[in-house]
């Protein structure tokens, strides 16, 4: 069959409803996710690029180059996961990828044990995210400087990522993701990954207040209610956290689910030990205490401390 137009990719089956159904969900994905303005700020101008190159080519005008490729850069928790599905239904959206689904990877993923092993496990992952976003986390791992003689293995999935990023590039977006300083190192090691991977997103910490109001979230999604008291519980251990810096090593916005979790938890073992005879009233059963944040954040840390002594 004849190759597709430059940039465009068949549009698989997916109707014109289909795609407006998947843009809307973007922009409400996108609309949802608290804080991170100059993210969303970025994802919107490349919506905004991507269409308007498709419509400069429906006039026949030059669509000009479009961002396909990506490096996410910060820390763990801050919504690159998120942001990266995001982008699958933009592209998707505006009929450039026939699918859109995100294939999530690690170097564990894509590196052999043996010579010959990375090429095949690389290109089996590839293929798997064809028409979609291949989203590799922690990718500077895949530029181990810690391997003597150098990371021969890490060195191969790099090139065939790259010469298939080339390849494929009308029916494959990569997405290279982990923190800003590791990022910047793994690019400034090969020359091939600054020019193919030139569309950079920062994530940035969440500030406290933005970590309440994600832990609130979390709670109402639970159907939980936290009474004043663990709300202001809530805010001083979020404070402590982010002013101690410790918001990127608890993970942000993953600790605020979990610790969300953990509180839900010690709800319902305080309720199971206070009522051996009883049954709790409704409303004891979906309140969360001060008590229950603090049990909760306590378990959180140690779970924290244990890993750090591992």
């Amino acid at each position: 069959s004849a190759p597709a137009p430059s940039g465009a990719a068949e549009t698989g089956g997916l109707s014109a409803e289909e795609r407006a159904r998947l843009l809307a969900e973007a922009q409400r994905s996108l609309d949802a996710m608290i804080g991170l303005q100059p993210v969303k700020r970025q994802v919107l101008t490349l919506l905004a690029q991507l269409r308007m190159s498709a419509l400069r080519e429906e006039q026949g005008l030059p669509g000009g180059a479009r961002p396909r490729h990506f490096v996410f850069a910060g820390p763990p928790g801050t919504g690159k996961t998120t942001v990266a599905r995001i982008i699958g239904q933009v592209f998707a959206g505006l009929g450039l990828l026939s699918s859109g689904h995100v294939v999530e990877a690690q170097r564990v993923d894509l590196v052999g044990q043996h010579l010959g092993s990375t090429a095949l496990k690389t290109n089996g992952v590839i293929d798997s995210a064809l028409n979609g976003v291949l989203f590799i986390d922690e990718a500077y791992a895949l530029h181990n400087t810690g391997i003597s003689g150098g990371d021969a293995f890490g060195a191969e999935a790099l090139q065939v990522l790259l010469k298939r990023a080339e390849d494929d590039r009308d029916r494959l977006v990569v997405v290279l993701a982990g923190y800003r300083e590791e990022m910047a190192g793994l690019l400034a090691s090969n020359p091939g990954l600054v020019s193919r991977f030139n569309t950079r997103v920062d994530f940035p910490s969440y500030s406290a207040g933005e970590l309440v109001l994600i832990a609130r979230s979390v709670l109402a999604s639970q159907g939980d209610e936290p009474d004043a008291g663990a709300l202001d519980v809530l805010a001083s251990l979020c404070t402590a956290i982010v002013e101690g810096g410790r918001a990127d090593i608890v993970g942000n916005a993953r600790f605020a689910r979990e610790l969300c979790a953990k509180a839900s938890a010690q709800r319902d073992l305080r309720l199971f030990s206070a009522h051996t005879d009883s049954t709790p009233t409704r409303q004891e059963m979906v309140t969360v205490l001060a008590g229950d944040i603090v049990a909760a954040h306590d378990e959180l840390m140690e779970a924290y401390r244990g890993g750090d002594a591992a």
